[in-house]
């Protein structure tokens, strides 16, 4: 999927206003990376069997609001996440596929993590 199209369909998710069964809405980067951890199984377990979306710079109790994520201290790079992700143990081995995607909308930078349907 191009970048193009992405933006799309997170612009669509974020217009829905809720979450669902393959995109999950943060405000900021996880403080905890057993939450993040959990967070990108529940992803990677989808019953929607799509890539999965965990939106990284939305406000949920502010209506939604995109927050700059830029400056969290907490932000991850694709590079971190997969090494994390390499030093723990997956059933039969199997580790989900990930990447963070950086998204500008209305002028805030937000990250999308996407978890491959692999």
């Amino acid at each position: 999927m191009h970048v193009n199209e992405m933006e799309n369909e997170i612009l669509h998710l974020i217009a829905l206003k809720q979450e669902g069964g393959y995109w999950d809405f943060k405000r900021e980067w996880h403080h905890d990376l057993t939450d993040l951890l959990h967070d990108i199984i529940c992803m990677a377990n989808n019953l929607e069997n799509k890539d999965a979306y965990i939106i990284i710079g939305i406000d949920e109790a502010n209506d939604f609001k995109v927050i700059d994520i830029t400056n969290d201290p907490n932000r991850k790079s694709t590079h971190l996440i997969v090494d994390f992700l390499r030093n723990k143990k997956f059933a039969g081995g199997i580790r989900p596929t990930v990447y963070v995607q950086p998204i500008v909308i209305y002028s805030n930078t937000i990250d999308v993590l996407v978890v491959k349907n692999d």
